[in-house]
């Protein structure tokens, strides 16, 4: 059976890939992660969820916006979806160290990581309908996908799959709950400072804000926690790896 995770050695591990990789990390996300986030924010806007208690209203809300913004929402996802997988191979491919060469690498595996990570959703999905902890375990212990995909090209279709199960044995929660924790933080830092910045904006500029400057900033954390769960997923599967003996 696998060693539990070591949380702190993951987090060090997290932190050291990115900045091994900071140039090459920072050109991908600036161009794939931020800028199509911003467009999108800035053209379609947010789902209005006002009136949307329950979570057949909320689902309902999130069709809407998606069908009439398909447009804008589309090309930008899609971006921001090669972006991902173009810094997975920048941190897992020591063949391929350039950002010219994990771009192109990341386009030949699209197809196939997509097909993957959207099984692997389905299978999630499915254990979060079914009753939420299977989703939350589920979540955990296939958390490796990403990287397994792009790091090892060979296993295919099930043998990623399998590949995941056999890495997180033992750790599936121990995965689940560093993962959610990382989120979390980030993601409450950035609604912070997204809404201090949204303050001072309408102090400034009345009640309209300044649309241009609060899009730009939760577009920027949003490529940051992006990127920053990327790399966290490479420490992961690096760690289950290496305690696979």
């Amino acid at each position: 059976m696998n060693r539990k995770l070591d949380y702190s050695s993951v987090w060090k591990t997290t932190q050291s890939q990115l900045n091994a990789h900071r140039e090459g990390v920072g050109a991908i996300s600036g161009l794939f992660l931020f800028l199509p986030d911003w467009i999108a924010r800035l053209f379609a806007g947010q789902p209005d969820l006002q009136g949307a208690s329950t979570p057949a209203q909320m689902l309902l809300a999130f069709q809407d916006f998606y069908f009439e913004n398909w447009p804008v929402l589309l090309p930008t996802g899609l971006l921001g979806f090669f972006g991902a997988v173009a810094i997975y191979v920048l941190l897992t491919r020591n063949d391929l160290s350039t950002v010219g060469s994990a771009l192109g690498k990341a386009l030949a595996l699209l197809p196939f990581y997509f097909l993957v990570q959207v099984s692997g959703g389905l299978v999630m999905l499915g254990g979060f309908l079914l009753f939420i902890l299977p989703g939350m375990y589920l979540s955990g212990r296939l958390t490796p996908l990403g990287p397994i995909v792009v790091a090892e090209t060979e296993r295919g279709f099930s043998g990623a799959f399998s590949r995941a199960w056999d890495l997180t044995r033992g750790n599936g929660w121990s995965v689940f709950f560093l993962t959610l924790i990382v989120a979390l933080v980030a993601s409450l830092t950035a609604m912070i400072i997204g809404l201090i910045v949204g303050l001072a904006c309408r102090l400034l500029a009345g009640p309209e804000g300044v649309p241009f400057v609060e899009t730009g900033v939760d577009a920027g954390f949003g490529a940051v926690i992006a990127t920053l769960m990327v790399s966290l997923t490479v420490a992961i599967y690096r760690h289950l790896s290496a305690q696979d003996v």
